[in-house]
């Protein structure tokens, strides 16, 4: 990055802060997460991709918490900000929550209350896509709680069942 981005960070380093707050993604039914059919890791494996965009209101959301992070830094007596608002594309950085919802009713959601596709018996989606949201914090102890319950219904399932690969 050059000779005067090594000295900013020289000497900013200790006296730098990044503030950040949550936005609770709006599902959008047209993003998708698909095996590219064309792009493989070092394994051969088809590796994610990501497409689609993010709801207006998500960015509108994002953008009015930056605002507010940036008012929140120059009040306590920050000198200079570098104020960061998503954009219309999507990213994988975040606890994605709502692309595969679990329910009851197999035409409002993709799962059943034990994380098992709707329309698939023996395919079970165990993650945070399951969650219609994230709530206020961060999901993972909510993730791994339901992970490890739905992996011993997976598991009970399995030994009770009569076919074995």
């Amino acid at each position: 990055m050059g000779k005067e981005h090594k000295e900013f960070v020289r000497t900013a380093f200790n006296k730098t802060i990044v503030l950040m707050g949550p936005v609770q993604e709006m599902p959008l039914a047209e993003a998708r997460v698909q095996l590219d059919p064309k792009v493989k890791d070092h394994w051969g494996i088809p590796v994610a991709r990501l497409s689609g965009t993010r709801h207006p209101h998500t960015i509108e959301i994002g953008r009015f918490i930056a605002g507010k992070a940036e008012d929140w830094l120059k009040e306590a007596g920050a000198s200079q900000t570098w104020k960061r608002a998503p954009g219309r594309s999507l990213s994988g950085g975040q606890h994605q929550a709502g692309t595969c919802r679990m329910g009851d009713d197999p035409k409002t959601s993709v799962v059943n209350r034990n994380c098992r596709l709707h329309d698939v018996d023996n395919v079970y989606v165990i993650d945070a896509s399951v969650h219609v949201t994230n709530g206020g914090f961060n999901p993972a102890l909510t993730i791994l709680a339901n992970a490890y319950r739905t992996s011993a219904i997976l598991l009970n399932d399995w030994k009770g069942s009569k076919v074995r690969s």
